[in-house]
């Protein structure tokens, strides 16, 4: 019989979350056990063109509360949405001054990266030519920004980097996460996946391909 390897148990010790059912984990699971549904008609911008008119959008957020305003208007709204969520999984875990930081690592995943920034400097691009686009643009898209945006305002110095596998990302992020600390690359992890693709382009996106209902309209 193959020698099977012997591997560290790994635990969760913290959670996070940023939902269209709550901003944190006890509305967001106060939620789920009352049956309630987070999708809901479409807040962010007119659906009059569009077949489908609702989703599940993160309502009533404001990333200026809850983060550094000026950090805020760098980064994408999917960051944002991982920001918020790392500190509150920290924050649970109790984490703040018990890892050594070189120990300490961060994977957070996205399908799409910073969609709603794509929308916003093509607009720009388009309207106001080449000077008008942001020197923030590209690292405020790539699908990596979310992770190592976390590993700066937590102070991780170790395994950092995003996953990219479509609906999967999330739980393949954690999968990576775990292989991370059985095999001794890290002591603590961040792990998960973050997406805000509801905006006019990818709400558009969604609608072509026929992947968004139009049953509830």
């Amino acid at each position: 019989m193959d020698h099977v390897p012997s591997f560290p148990r790994i635990v969760v010790t913290g959670l996070g979350a940023v939902t269209s059912l709550g901003h944190n984990v006890p509305d967001f699971w106060a939620g789920l056990l009352a049956g309630r549904s987070g999708i809901r008609r479409i807040e962010r911008f007119d659906t009059t063109d569009y077949p489908c008119k609702v989703g599940g959008e993160v309502t009533g957020w404001d990333p200026a509360a809850l983060w550094d305003p000026k950090e805020a208007r760098r980064n994408d709204r999917y960051t944002h949405f991982a920001v918020v969520a790392a500190l509150q999984a920290v924050a649970d875990a109790k984490l703040a001054g018990q890892v050594d930081p070189d120990r300490f690592g961060v994977i957070i995943g996205s399908g799409i990266g910073g969609l709603e920034t794509i929308e916003k400097q093509s607009k720009a691009l388009f309207d106001g030519g080449p000077r008008k686009v942001s020197p923030f643009m590209i690292p405020s898209l790539i699908s990596n920004m979310a992770s190592g945006v976390v590993a700066i305002v937590t102070g991780a110095k170790g395994p950092n980097f995003g996953v990219v596998s479509a609906c999967a990302t999330g739980t393949h992020a954690l999968g990576t996460a775990l292989r991370a600390m059985q095999f001794g690359e890290a002591d603590v992890m961040i792990a998960g996946g973050s997406e805000a693709a509801i905006n006019r382009l990818g709400f558009g996106g969604f609608c072509a391909m026929r992947a968004m209902s139009t049953g509830f309209n």
